[in-house]
């Protein structure tokens, strides 16, 4: 394993942060537990835009087909769970009539709130899905790189919370990076989320169905639908 690079200063910080994301033993070893995982993620967060949303050529492409999935559906109202900075949020806007983005990091938060301030079509809520239920039901929820960074049993439970919040016929959009793990036979006897794993759990759900569902490379994307008589 190389050193990471960078000398002296934000950028040698940056070369850490991004070492540090990269290693996926060690970045689920650093959020391992709830406090921890927010802890690594304000850290994360000090430096805006750590996963180059804005920036990096392959995150661009995976936002644009992960929207693409949703095929010409128009959603009145859609939940954006893990919303971050708000980077990825205009691409939901241009799809539906209002956005409730969420995610549980205040330096987050705070970004996406001034990036959104004065547009009434989106409300900005910090939010651990982890810990907390909504009272509403959306026609999208939109979940990309979220689940590992949790253990089955919390994953069997947001799992079940974001199926509760979708209303009838709603949909369901995920979007992991594919790891190591997904390489691994033995993954979910370990406890080792992959992106197989979560995805393939979603699919086997009651009350859901399989609209698209594509393995990629580097990335997993499926669409679910809640059905009309469907519980979560």
């Amino acid at each position: 394993m190389e050193a990471p690079p960078g000398r002296g200063g934000l950028s040698s910080f940056a070369a850490v942060r991004r070492w540090v994301a990269d290693e996926t033993w060690l970045k689920r070893l650093l959020t391992a537990r709830r406090w921890m995982s927010r802890a690594y993620f304000e850290v994360r967060y000090i430096v805006p835009d750590p996963w180059r949303v804005a920036t990096s050529p392959y995150e661009r492409e995976r936002a644009r087909l992960s929207v693409e999935v949703l095929g010409g559906r128009h959603y009145a109202g859609v939940l954006e769970v893990g919303c971050g900075e708000g980077l990825f949020t205009p691409r939901l806007l241009d799809r539906c009539g209002h956005v409730v983005a969420v995610d549980f990091s205040g330096l987050a938060i705070r970004r996406a709130r001034r990036r959104f301030a004065g547009e009434p079509r989106v409300e900005v809520e910090r939010l651990d899905v982890r810990t907390t239920e909504l009272d509403r039901t959306f026609d999208l929820v939109f979940c990309a790189e979220l689940f590992y960074y949790m253990n089955s049993a919390e994953f069997e439970e947001v799992g079940a919370r974001l199926v509760r919040w979708l209303a009838p016929g709603g949909d369901l959009c995920l979007v992991h990076g594919t790891s190591v793990h997904d390489a691994e036979p033995g993954a979910a006897e370990t406890g080792q989320m992959s992106a197989r794993m979560i995805h393939d759990r979603f699919r086997r759900m009651p009350g859901l169905v399989v609209l698209r569902d594509l393995a990629l490379p580097r990335y997993r994307v499926t669409l679910l639908r809640r059905t009309e008589a469907g519980r979560a």
